[in-house]
């Protein structure tokens, strides 16, 4: 710990690395200092491991690649300790993706060739083994020593319980056998934005009921006599630690300035979860009560492969580039949205949205709401294999606003016209007319359930979608039976985008595209939906 004691670091990352519990958590919002922490965690106890193997665990492997490497070299550092390199850096102490020299000690459980390429390898036969959700190669043969996890409210507990936790074994002979983190599981992440990520404060409570019986067992100790409660807790690590963090807890280190930066440059909401940690609960009246963040989201997801030389490379399959996109148009002359899908084998995927509004920038003026729309749209499927494009969406959208279409054309040939000009051919799908409330209100739901073996999943990508998202899980329905939606938001929100527009693009495409499957359902009064027999 003397290298951790000499090095500028905030109080609670300190605390964080000072406590000997095996369970530790870390919530921390933007500038925290969270990633930092989890390198410092692993250049403070490398050396007391030796042989041992650790994973860094991750939703992605470009997210390991890309963020956590960096975090635990800028960690090692921090603390003196460099990555080898025979030329430059002769004196470092762990290698990179790939294999250690020949004269280093090696971890009790070697890793295959293949293998080192997802680890990070110490002269002392200490080994983190880079282990992500998405990619299976990364889990194969795991017997490790102890657990860490980067953003661990996007990763689903199933993976972290049946994947990880069992892989906890190690050697009884080790002599780090009896170290206090030995089979240690530290998390670190930002603040939920889901329900089923919540699962990251399952710590909380048990630190403060483990909080509770430690200070009365020392008060009771220390009654029998002055110092046996000290002594207590210091032959007795805590099991538990939990502890949130903001920027502000590392303002020392930051510019002056760097909270107001943020509250002006992001929305309220992010502000509010990313930043400043605050909790994201599921509303007890939700219009979309067959949600579930944990069936219906998912995060953009990569395919593996080695090249000629070995090395790994990835690319993306979020959607397939040869196939038609589908589109889902909400008009408003406050907002305009639009949600990009595909359908494809099982499953229907919201893959991306956007949406526009009036601004005071002279050079988005002289674009209607809805050219800019068409223009994100070209510019952002530019290199799309397949320029096919179904339009559905507001049955309004045959109608003409001053802010909305600066032309004569109606709503959706103005957007469609864009496109055309643009390349892409179109086919038109949008509403006629409004669907019957109660009618809509059960598909959706229906559909976000996933009850109806005839009817694709609805997956909706939770990094491209986030405003969607919110409005999805905010969108309340009206008390009178009426089926309909509480539109208040969008008179009142401060943020238009939350309010419950883009869920009605949401709803007209679904709507559209498999109304025909609620004639094979029912609502029961209990308000769950119930297939006929």
């Amino acid at each position: 710990m003397s290298r951790i004691q000499k090095t500028d670091i905030n109080a609670k990352q300190a605390k964080f690395l000072k406590s000997r519990a095996k369970r530790k958590s870390f919530i921390g919002g933007r500038g925290s200092g969270k990633s930092t922490v989890m390198g410092l965690q692993v250049g403070s106890m490398w050396q007391e491991f030796p042989r041992a193997t650790w994973v860094a665990a991750g939703l992605t492997y470009v997210q390991l690649d890309s963020i956590v490497v960096p975090a635990i070299r800028e960690g090692l550092e921090l603390l003196g300790f460099y990555e080898y390199d025979p030329k430059h850096q002769p004196y470092g102490v762990y290698v990179v993706q790939s294999q250690p020299p020949k004269h280093w000690r090696t971890p009790y459980k070697k890793p295959g060739k293949k293998i080192y390429q997802y680890c990070i390898t110490f002269i002392n036969g200490f080994t983190i083994r880079l282990v992500s959700q998405d990619n299976k190669e990364t889990h194969r043969g795991l017997s490790i020593d102890g657990i860490l996890v980067d953003e661990s409210a996007t990763i689903s507990f199933d993976f972290i319980e049946k994947i990880l936790i069992p892989a906890l074994r190690g050697r009884k002979d080790a002599p780090y056998y009896n170290h206090p983190l030995h089979h240690g599981f530290f998390d670190f992440s930002s603040a939920s934005w889901t329900i089923e990520g919540n699962w990251i404060y399952d710590t909380e409570e048990k630190y403060k009921n483990m909080l509770k019986l430690r200070k009365e067992k020392y008060e009771s100790l220390e009654a029998e006599g002055v110092g046996k409660g000290k002594k207590w807790l210091a032959e007795n690590p805590p099991e538990y630690l939990y502890m949130e963090s903001t920027y502000q807890d590392n303002q020392h280190f930051l510019p002056d300035d760097y909270g107001d930066r943020l509250r002006d440059a992001m929305d309220p909401w992010k502000y509010n979860v990313e930043v400043l940690n605050q909790r994201v609960v599921k509303l007890p009246n939700a219009y979309y009560h067959g949600f579930n963040a944990s069936l219906n989201l998912y995060s953009k997801t990569y395919d593996y492969h080695t090249d000629q030389t070995g090395k790994l490379k990835w690319s993306s399959n979020d959607y397939h580039a040869d196939r038609q996109l589908e589109v889902s148009l909400d008009f408003n002359a406050d907002i305009c949205w639009l949600l990009v899908c595909q359908e494809y084998a099982k499953e229907f995927r919201v893959i991306n949205s956007e949406f526009k509004k009036p601004t005071v920038v002279s050079t988005e003026q002289e674009q209607s709401l809805l050219q800019q729309l068409g223009s994100w749209f070209i510019t952002e499927y530019m290199d799309h294999g397949k320029k096919e494009v179904l339009v559905y969406g507001d049955p309004n959208g045959n109608k003409r606003s001053a802010s909305t279409s600066k032309s004569n054309l109606v709503f959706f040939d103005e957007f469609v016209k864009i496109l055309k000009d643009n390349g892409w051919k179109v086919f038109r799908r949008e509403s006629k007319s409004y669907p019957n409330p109660q009618k809509r209100y059960s598909l959706v739901n229906l559909m976000l359930s996933g009850i109806n073996e005839n009817a694709p999943k609805v997956k909706i990508n939770q990094t491209t979608n986030k405003s969607f998202i919110i409005a999805l899980q905010n969108t309340l329905v009206k008390t009178d039976k009426s089926y309909s939606k509480d539109k208040k938001s969008e008179s009142k929100a401060r943020m238009r985008e939350y309010a419950t527009d883009p869920t009605d693009a949401f709803d007209y495409i679904l709507y559209a595209k498999f109304g025909h499957l609620i004639g094979k359902t029912r609502w029961s009064n209990s308000g769950v939906i119930t297939i006929r027999k």
